[in-house]
């Protein structure tokens, strides 16, 4: 059942915590009782409706109808008016609640130095001195509020009302009062930033809230500035790579600066992988420079420059380095090369000069080779060909052909597409990398691609065509084994069961190679439900997912990640239980390690559960993810949510002497997508708690 306490706090929390709150609109104090608030909304209403001038005295608004609802709401619902007393001026009349004056004059300071810091942030900013006087204020008043608010729950004298009401606002107060930095954090002037985030975490008790908030406020930002990352990389060689990098320095890296400021990449793996994303794609389109020919001006050593300024994985720093000394190596050679051309020009005239260079031409593939020796072309022909270089008569200089280019590395997408010369300059020989075709989808483990095999893209299906890689080249992916999903024969056991199953045995194969899962992330394949070796078809296949290896930021592999011999002893896998989808979830007859309850927070699992094979030791086994309703039903409330989970639970579970059910209905920040079916969590554990091994009967 939902809590109007809380729902009114979270509705306030943020920049207009203030503006909204009914007593400032109506101009009352806090203790005002009904007859004075009808009193001051009959009066106000009616002088401002007719245009008079009146004097308003401390309301903030002249709109009739605004006052009369904050009216409306102090006369309504007691817990919804109390809410608005916490942050309402108290005055000094303290002969009722028999407080200490002190107390009502810092409530109403730390009130009045809280609006006034949120109200100059959001006009021109606020002096840190501003935010610390208005986080001592709350400090100093937070521990006095209980006896107040007892009190006035006693005056108002409503069944509604009890001291739970007032529990109920100390628990969320500290969010309330956190959440207006914040916002302003996030949605504020960006050189204000690092600042607020400081400020929000000196409130008091706001340890517990803060990081929580801050992460949920900058979800936003990570997913828009992780799509448009996405969308950039796929117009990298396909548009000018010009208008691309001002893009990312115009829009992108000022959104990254900004989560700098809210979560740090030191502390934080999503901002760490950004800042390797975007130096990538710098890097990416430095490369399609050289590759066009047009490198010699200086923007791509101003591009690969600003991506080590950016870069955090020590990999990724190496490919920029080694990118960055290739554009340089590319121009010294180019440089010498001209030179001898210029030398023969002198010498031996236009015509030798032209000779060479269309020599030079015909043997070389490479785009900015090309471009160059075209450029001198162009100048000999147009007769403005000049030289850097001016040799006494007397010096000899033997012409030779440029160096064959460096190669520059690009990271695009899955995998690592290098500049290659497939064809080398004058007198070099030419080198080629075939890709070998493999499979990981026949009927039998035994004919597939071994584990420790190396794939160039990601799969599209297990029946797809995959082209192997060496392993010490960039790569996507590496088979690191293949897991049974059933026995065979047996009845698949559907689409959402056979892809947990595979994740959970895929994911404790990573597990078992001690592959760190912040970095890295496990795909599983296998064939669909015709397929499938039932005992009544003609299939062959042996039940089984393909386990691939890849990383979670989708940049490439480089070196083989699995030993060669393969590890069997079982191992927790962090998984979830309240994913969007429940194929996404741990699988149903699989083992809860821990005690659930301690892990859930307003109805919500903190993180991933740690799930075992039901042979080891374990608190609880799930017993299957009952669907309540359909995507697009609106939230019916608690009392019906979580009576029909466990009535959903129950027709599931058999009657098992010694044990309990763990039923976990939807989380609640589920309900704000309508695309999302709705379903349960069931759990059966011992009634005591204890671990146990197999499973539950």
């Amino acid at each position: 059942m939902a809590d109007p306490i809380v729902d009114e706090l979270r509705r306030l929390a943020g920049p207009d915590l203030y503006r909204r709150n009914a007593f400032r609109i109506s101009g009352l104090l806090a203790d005002a009782n009904a007859r004075t608030t009808r009193q001051v909304a009959q009066r106000l209403r009616a002088a401002l409706e007719v245009g008079a001038d009146i004097d308003l005295g401390t309301a903030s608004s002249r709109d009739p109808h605004e006052i009369q609802a904050a009216c409306d709401l102090i006369l309504g619902d007691p817990r919804r008016r109390l809410v608005h007393e916490v942050f309402a001026p108290w005055g000094d009349d303290v002969s009722g609640c028999g407080c200490h004056p002190q107390v009502h004059q810092d409530h109403d300071a730390a009130v009045a130095a809280h609006h006034e810091s949120i109200s100059r942030e959001q006009s021109r900013g606020t002096p840190d001195i501003e935010w610390s006087r208005a986080s001592q204020s709350w400090s100093k008043v937070s521990g006095a509020l209980t006896n107040h608010l007892e009190y006035r729950v006693r005056v108002l004298d409503d069944r509604q009302l009890d001291d739970s009401a007032v529990a109920g606002i100390e628990r969320e107060l500290p969010r309330t009062l956190v959440q207006p930095a914040v916002d302003l954090a996030v949605n504020g002037p960006l050189g204000r930033t690092g600042v607020l985030v400081k400020t929000a975490r000196r409130f008091p008790k706001a340890e517990t809230v803060h990081r929580r908030l801050v992460e949920a406020a900058a979800a936003p930002l990570y997913e828009d500035l992780e799509e448009r990352r996405t969308q950039v990389a796929r117009r990298i060689g396909e548009e000018p790579v010009d208008p691309l990098v001002a893009e990312i320095e115009r829009d992108l890296l000022p959104q990254l600066k900004r989560l700098d400021a809210l979560l740090p990449p030191k502390d934080n793996h999503r901002t760490s992988a950004l800042h390797d994303q975007l130096a990538i794609l710098l890097n990416n389109c430095a490369v399609e420079l050289m590759n066009r020919g047009d490198a010699g001006d200086g923007r791509a050593e101003r591009w690969l420059d600003r991506a080590r300024k950016l870069v955090i994985d020590q990999r990724d720093r190496d490919l920029i380095t080694e990118n960055r000394d290739a554009v340089l190596e590319n121009q010294r050679a180019m440089r010498e090369f001209r030179e001898q051309v210029e030398y023969l020009f002198r010498m031996s005239g236009k015509y030798a000069a032209q000779r060479l260079l269309r020599q030079a031409r015909a043997q070389t593939s490479s785009p900015s080779v090309r471009a160059e020796i075209d450029q001198m072309l162009a100048e000999i022909s147009a007769g403005t060909f000049d030289s850097f270089y001016s040799p006494s008569p007397q010096t000899t200089r033997p012409t030779r052909p440029p160096r064959k280019p460096v190669s520059p590395k690009r990271r695009r997408g899955r995998r690592l597409v290098a500049w290659l010369l497939v064809l080398a300059l004058i007198g070099l020989g030419v080198w080629h990398w075939w890709p070998q075709k493999i499979s990981i989808s026949n009927d039998k483990i035994s004919d597939n691609a071994p584990a420790g095999t190396c794939l160039d893209e990601q799969p599209a299906g297990p029946q797809t065509g995959l082209s192997g890689s060496d392993c010490d080249s960039p790569h996507w992916g590496e088979i690191i084994g293949y897991v049974a999903i059933t026995k065979v024969p047996a009845t698949y056991p559907g689409d959402a069961q056979a892809n947990a199953l595979g994740q959970f045995l895929c994911g404790e194969k990573m597990v078992q190679q001690r592959l760190n899962d912040d970095v890295y992330d496990v795909t599983t394949l296998h064939a669909p439900a015709q397929r499938w070796n039932n005992g009544k078809n003609s299939s062959k296949y042996e039940n089984y997912a393909a386990c691939v290896v890849h990383r979670q930021d989708g940049l490439d592999l480089h070196g083989g990640l699995t030993p060669i011999a393969e590890l069997k002893d079982p191992k927790p896998v962090a998984m979830d239980l309240q994913a969007k989808k429940v194929a996404d979830n741990a699988p149903v007859g699989t083992c809860v390690r821990d005690r659930i309850n301690g892990q859930v927070t307003d109805g919500a699992l903190i993180d991933q559960v740690m799930i075992v094979r039901c042979t080891e030791w374990h608190w609880g086994q799930i017993f299957g993810y009952p669907t309540l309703y359909e995507a697009g039903q609106s939230f019916p409330g608690d009392s019906e949510v979580n009576a029909l989970s466990r009535k959903a639970c129950a027709a599931r579970i058999p009657s098992l002497p010694g044990f309990a059910t763990w039923v976990g209905p939807p989380d609640y920040p589920s309900w704000s997508d309508l695309e999302q079916v709705k379903y349960a969590i069931c759990v059966v554990h011992r009634a005591d708690n204890k671990p146990f091994k197999g499973a539950a009967k």
